[in-house]
């Protein structure tokens, strides 16, 4: 494989986690809207790995209330789950 096919597929690569780290970020977003909490500072990262590719989701900087928000959302989804395999 030459440099320039395996820098194209890197490329083609990038892009598709890229496109699913938005997708990600975006569902997320969504979800904690539901319950009126927003990550107003999250964001993707536009610089991959460099030895991995792997695009990374910045999920910024919030308020303790706000994490406590998350926190408090996350372990009622994880009682929903466990009351539901019972």
């Amino acid at each position: 494989m030459t440099e320039s096919n395996h820098a194209s597929r890197l490329s083609r690569i990038v892009a598709h986690r890229h496109a699913e780290a938005t997708t990600a970020l975006e569902e997320l977003k969504v979800v904690l809207a539901l319950d009126g909490i927003t990550l107003p500072s999250a964001c993707v990262d536009h610089q991959p790995g460099v030895f991995t590719g792997d695009v990374l989701i910045d999920l910024g900087r919030v308020t303790s209330e706000t994490a406590d928000k998350i926190t408090d959302l996350l372990q009622d989804g994880l009682n929903s789950r466990r009351r539901s395999t019972i």
